[in-house]
């Protein structure tokens, strides 16, 4: 079969075929040249884009980023309910059934590059503060409905943000259900005491 053209190539094309190969061999086993092979096309075309090995790994970071975000807005794309998307955000977030779309291995293998190399964390950095501005847009909702009260949105999304992550490190390492569970509900009972609104979701918006 022959080579395709480099018309057909684009990034996210690239970043999809990225995704598998570090699904399968991680980051350390990733190279130009594997990803050029999974996708029937010559190493230079993958170059032309990104340069090096470690542009297209910056690149990741963004689509991961991107990936995880769409997760999130397509659960929440059709609820008009300020209580529903709360319910649904908490529920995704901590989320200890495997029944929310979740971030897996090549996450958290990116994440962990970020101690090693100083351009990777400033991108990593970058999300992190994305995620935390979805969060203050998301609890200015609550707040116009009185599901939540917070003096302080910037931290309030911040320190949620923290125990998410904290939640997928734990929900990733440990092999015991039962904990899990108990771990997810500790976090999400704490997020909604930082939301001031521990008792608001029992009750039944107008």
């Amino acid at each position: 079969m022959g080579r395709k053209s480099i018309s057909h190539i684009r990034k996210p094309e690239i970043l999809r075929h990225t995704y598998k190969v570090v699904e399968e061999e991680g980051f350390k086993g990733m190279t130009i040249g594997k990803i050029a092979k999974r996708m029937g096309v010559n190493s230079g075309l993958l170059i032309h884009y990104f340069k090096s090995k470690e542009g297209l790994i910056m690149e990741m970071v963004d689509f991961l980023y991107e990936t995880s975000m769409n997760n999130y807005l397509k659960e929440l794309e059709a609820l008009t309910s300020s209580k529903e998307r709360m319910e649904t955000l908490l529920g995704i977030l901590f989320d200890a059934s495997g029944t929310w779309p979740q971030r897996d291995a090549v996450f958290w293998s990116c994440y962990a590059m970020g101690f090693r190399d100083e351009n990777i964390r400033e991108r990593i950095r970058d999300m992190m503060l994305k995620f935390i501005e979805f969060g203050i847009e998301e609890i200015a909702g609550w707040e116009e409905t009185g599901l939540a009260s917070v003096e302080n949105k910037k931290r309030a999304s911040a320190k949620i943000f923290a125990l998410s992550e904290g939640f997928g490190i734990v929900k990733n390492s440990l092999d015991d259900p039962e904990l899990i569970k108990e771990v997810a509900d500790f976090f999400k009972n704490t997020t909604l005491k930082i939301l001031n609104c521990k008792s608001a979701l029992n009750q039944e918006q107008p």
